[in-house]
């Protein structure tokens, strides 16, 4: 009796024949090379017209900042500050010296020592101007009483002579012309001394003034700021303008240049993605200048005409993780701008299930087991069975 069908080895299969695990990895080797190439055919196409589809740029982080300068040719005497080193509000950043600033202040006090001077001499001048202007005064009025006396006399007797009235009337005039002299020149030397008190007060100022603002030659941080890169050497000459450093002070924050005639709109508020390196953070948009300016060096192509941006604003989340002058690369939050379900937070989500699915599908195909010796073992398989009975067998 028949009670199963016996499975017939084909004369060309062997017991270590490869040729099925080896179309499988032909068909494995083909999606791997289209998959590079598509990422290839991808990249190019983002470098070529990626910023005109979605945000991108590059910039540095800045600070506000104050440049140290003098208006007077300077030679540093002495240095007290590195760059990068952290100031305090009113510590020595460095010693100067000036021959122009001496200069001045010599001018300056030799002019109010000769405006004391002539303030000496004026005060003599008004004290006799004074006491002269009293006698003429007394003089002046005596002729005149003297003059009504005559003119009285003559008009009640008439014995009075021509030469004599004359002689009383030149007395009258020359006492007059006296006192008022006297009177002008008082009047003369009070807005002359007033003048040279304005002018020795004025002289004054300015000297102090300059004192104060040279401090004999000591600078110091006018508020808690950063030294910037470039700093002074001891025996340097600072020419009026020139400058000394940079202190940088402030909250931290991104400038960067966008690539203008884009497809997208950037606008205050927006959430972006800033890097440097392998350090990244978020950030959002405080400020967008309506100006374009040129690209600084290090942005600019190799072989392309000057490139410009237009100016941008971002505050960092996470301002101290980057450093003072540390180029950055910004990324918007929106693959598409203006299109919400379209961020890098859900499309990694997306990439992560979608990876977890590749696996999944990956591991449940069936795969055939390898011995030790490299031979494969083809699982059994049950042949057909028959129920029935053959008579006589």
């Amino acid at each position: 009796m028949i009670t199963e069908l016996r499975d017939r080895t084909r004369a060309d299969r062997f017991a270590n024949d490869v040729r099925q695990n080896q179309r499988k990895r032909r068909n494995r080797g083909r999606f791997v090379y289209l998959a590079a190439v598509l990422a290839l055919f991808v990249w190019l196409l983002d470098m070529l017209v990626g910023s005109y589809v979605r945000l991108r740029a590059e910039g540095l982080v800045v600070s506000d900042y104050a440049v140290v300068a003098s208006p007077y040719e300077v030679q540093v005497v002495d240095v007290r500050v590195a760059p990068g080193q952290r100031v305090r509000r009113g510590d020595v950043l460095a010693v100067v010296t000036s021959p122009r600033i001496s200069e001045l202040i010599a001018t300056l006090t030799a002019r109010q020592a000769e405006t004391t001077a002539r303030l000496a001499d004026l005060a003599i001048r008004l004290e006799v101007t004074d006491a002269l202007m009293q006698a003429a005064r007394q003089r002046l009025a005596d002729t005149t009483e003297q003059l009504e006396r005559v003119n009285r006399a003559r008009g009640e007797t008439g014995f009075v002579s021509d030469a004599f009235v004359a002689t009383i009337q030149r007395d009258h005039y020359a006492a007059l012309m006296e006192s008022v002299s006297r009177e002008a020149e008082s009047r003369t030397a009070r807005k002359l001394w007033e003048e040279l008190e304005a002018t020795r007060e004025e002289a004054r100022l300015a000297l102090d003034k300059l004192r104060a603002d040279f401090d004999d030659g000591v600078i110091r941080a006018g508020a808690d700021a950063i030294v910037g890169p470039n700093v002074v050497r001891r025996g340097d000459v600072i020419n009026p303008g020139d400058h000394l450093m940079a202190l940088y002070s402030g909250e931290k924050y991104a400038l960067v240049y966008l690539e203008t005639g884009t497809l997208y709109a950037v606008r205050v508020g927006d959430r972006v993605e800033v890097s440097g390196g392998f350090t990244q953070t978020s950030g959002r948009i405080v400020e967008v200048l309506p100006l374009s300016v040129p690209l600084p060096s290090e942005f600019q192509r190799a072989f392309r005409p000057p490139a410009r941006g237009q100016v941008a604003r971002i505050a960092l989340d996470e301002a101290e993780r980057f450093p003072i002058a540390a180029p950055i690369a910004v990324r918007g939050d929106q693959i598409v701008p203006g299109f919400d379900f379209l961020t890098r937070s859900r499309l990694s989500a997306f990439a992560g299930e979608a990876v977890q699915a590749a696996r999944a599908a990956f591991g449940s195909e069936p795969e055939e087991e390898w011995s030790v010796a490299g031979s494969a073992r083809r699982p059994e398989r049950a042949g057909p069975t028959a129920t029935g009975a053959i008579p006589g067998r």
